[in-house]
């Protein structure tokens, strides 16, 4: 008996898949469908000013993290029994590059921990901020060696979100921008 009449057999891993991608899409166009205001009087499809988030489960930190618009954390405010290295391994990063972008010798409680650097050149993003623009974007300045990537890991926006509001600086292909360039940077945190 042929159980295989010409019947095509579905894999699993096609089917899961194929779920993936439709919830992802679904996501997507939930997030785009409508220019209203959202919640908290943002406009639809732009993000809001800094804000603070829950703290995370149990098991993880127990201080507050402050993220910007576009949920990336920012800054974390320590609680007593906070260590460097605790931090560090919740936010995915090293003791020692995390200490690079903090004063403080050791982690107190209710002290406020720099999660990004965006006060120090960091490799691909040596430039400074040489101001503001109308819209409340920081301006800045790159230096040689900056890449996309490393301007929007210290100012803590999404690569693509950079680009975005850089539009006129691209130019097809991969973008570098020049030393000297002004880079409009989306959602910078609030100091």
């Amino acid at each position: 008996m042929n159980l295989d009449s010409g019947a095509h057999r579905v894999r699993p891993a096609a089917v899961l898949l194929a779920a993936a991608l439709a919830a992802v899409l679904a996501i997507l166009l939930a997030a785009c469908s409508s220019g209203a205001d959202a919640p908290g009087g943002a406009p639809a499809g732009r993000p809001a000013a800094a804000a603070p988030a829950t703290p995370p489960a149990s098991g993880g930190l127990r201080g507050t993290t402050e993220v910007n618009g576009f949920l990336l954390p920012m800054r974390y405010t320590a609680v007593d029994g906070d260590t460097w290295e605790g931090i560090a391994a919740h936010f995915r990063m090293t003791p020692e590059i995390l200490r690079s972008f903090n004063e403080a010798e050791s982690v107190a409680a209710g002290e406020i921990i720099d999660l990004r650097g965006v006060a120090v050149p960091q490799l691909g993003a040596g430039g400074s901020v040489t101001g503001q623009d109308g819209q409340g974007r920081l301006l800045y300045r790159a230096s040689a060696g900056d890449t996309p990537a490393g301007i929007a890991s210290r100012y803590g926006v999404p690569l693509y979100a950079l680009r975005i509001a850089n539009l006129n600086l691209l130019n097809g292909g991969e973008w570098i921008p020049p030393a000297g360039t002004t880079i409009a940077i989306p959602n910078p945190p609030i100091d």
